[in-house]
């Protein structure tokens, strides 16, 4: 080839190499501009509706060829719709749900996987966000969500009632908080000294961290652990507590709970969290109350935990036809500014540390959420996740009454609740 025919070569490859370029860029462009629909289920309160469809409606007019459709899953239907929706082929592109359903939706292999979009996109939120609240949010070492709220369950006590007994800082031992549910209780002037959740996994939401500090639990790496020595001390000192609640209790709704504390029937309710901050603005704005950590630690415990397992989060279905769209949409979500703004209008703990250091948040009653953060204990992730709730939380409810209320020996009912967990374990094929 003569250099002539060969720099006319040259030039034609370098022609075509450019018009396929700028072919790609504007299949590129089109593709960008293209109008977009994405369905997004959520799990969300009325309250919270409000400020999701805020910012939903912001990102749409900051992206007018995007539109997300909001779906609410009424909360009957919370273990059931997004399930029955994947199986059957049919799943939205972006969800919203509550502990521990992310984990049920990644063994049906319907999460998309987020760490690679991250670690490119925010890498900043995979350190601004505590490591506890990440390992709720992996499955099989990838990330299937991405954390908007981090429920820990927190106590609850009236201060004038506390003064009226005689009682000054919130006790920090098993026999402080004993002394001062003795001392509340007033049951002929209609007041208590405390109580706790009865439905679903309230007792293990509302009481687990005594068994977590005493060196007990349910399920530890995979292995049922409830009938150990030290949750039988435990669960021995939850009866004496239980002499002092308001009768009925085993029966309470959350209403019920709700309104015994707020009405001042009751000096200490434990399982408490951050949305009653809000809440008792509005129904109880006389309310005169503290709030306490779980910082409690029994006589065979060595550290202080708490129950992690209330993580609120976003995540991508595998089967959408916009992944990377979809996931830029929760990261938006997500982002510094809007997790403030959403974490102050409903009073939620934010999952972000930065978040935690605006003014906002420093009134006194988040010192104790503060505190506990990043002491949070996941004992229910993974495989382990997907039973807790009900099968687990079910056995372990029913022998907590029998035990507190029925006066079935101590002993011999977790034995029993250890033998059917793990029964329940083994036909699920976790290990």
């Amino acid at each position: 080839m003569n250099i002539k025919k060969f720099s006319a070569f040259i030039s034609l490859t370098v022609f075509v190499s450019m018009m396929v370029g700028i072919f790609f860029t504007i299949c590129a462009l089109a593709e960008t501009k293209e109008k977009v629909t994405l369905q997004f289920w959520h799990t969300y309160s009325l309250a919270e509706i409000k400020v999701l469809t805020e910012q939903v409606e912001r990102y749409m007019k900051q992206n007018p060829n995007v539109t997300i459709k909001l779906t609410n899953i009424p909360y009957e239907q919370r273990a059931t719709m997004i399930i029955n929706a994947i199986k059957g082929g049919a799943p939205p592109d972006l969800y919203r749900g509550d502990m521990p359903m992310q984990f049920e939706i990644a063994r049906l292999d319907a999460a998309y996987f987020l760490e690679d979009y991250l670690k490119t996109n925010d890498p900043q939120i995979l350190t601004d966000v505590p490591d506890n609240i990440w390992r709720m949010c992996q499955y099989n070492g990838h990330i299937i969500a991405i954390p908007e709220d981090f429920f820990v369950p927190v106590i609850y006590y009236n201060k004038d009632l506390f003064a009226k007994a005689g009682l000054g800082e919130f006790p920090t031992t098993w026999d402080g908080l004993l002394e001062a549910a003795k001392k509340l209780y007033r049951p002929s002037e209609g007041r208590f000294g405390v109580e706790w959740m009865q439905w679903g996994d309230g007792p293990y939401w509302s009481l687990g961290a005594l068994l977590l500090s005493n060196g007990g639990g349910i399920i530890k790496n995979g292995t049922v652990v409830v009938d150990s020595k030290n949750n039988v001390e435990t669960l021995n000192f939850i009866k004496k507590l239980y002499r002092y609640t308001p009768p009925g209790m085993s029966t309470f709704s959350y209403d019920d709970w709700d309104k015994t504390f707020y009405l001042g029937r009751v000096g200490i309710q434990f399982g408490n969290g951050s949305w009653s901050i809000g809440n008792y603005r509005e129904l109880a704005p006389n309310l005169n109350y503290g709030i306490a950590p779980y910082n409690i630690i029994g006589p065979s415990g060595t550290e202080m935990k708490v129950p992690g397992h209330g993580v609120c989060y976003y995540m991508v279905m595998s089967k959408t036809k916009h992944p990377e769209l979809a996931a830029s949409i929760i990261d938006w979500l997500v982002n510094s500014e809007n997790h403030l703004e959403w974490c102050k209008k409903l009073w939620h703990t934010p999952v972000r540390k930065s978040t935690f250091k605006e003014p906002f948040f420093d009134d006194p009653r988040f010192d104790a959420f503060k505190f506990e953060l990043e002491r949070a204990y996941a004992e229910f992730t993974g495989d382990i996740a997907t039973v807790f709730n009900p099968l687990i939380a079910d056995i372990y409810r029913k022998t907590f009454w029998d035990i507190v209320e029925g006066g079935v020996p101590t002993e011999d009912a977790l034995r029993d609740a250890a033998i059917e967990m793990q029964g329940v374990l083994k036909k699920l094929g976790v290990r």
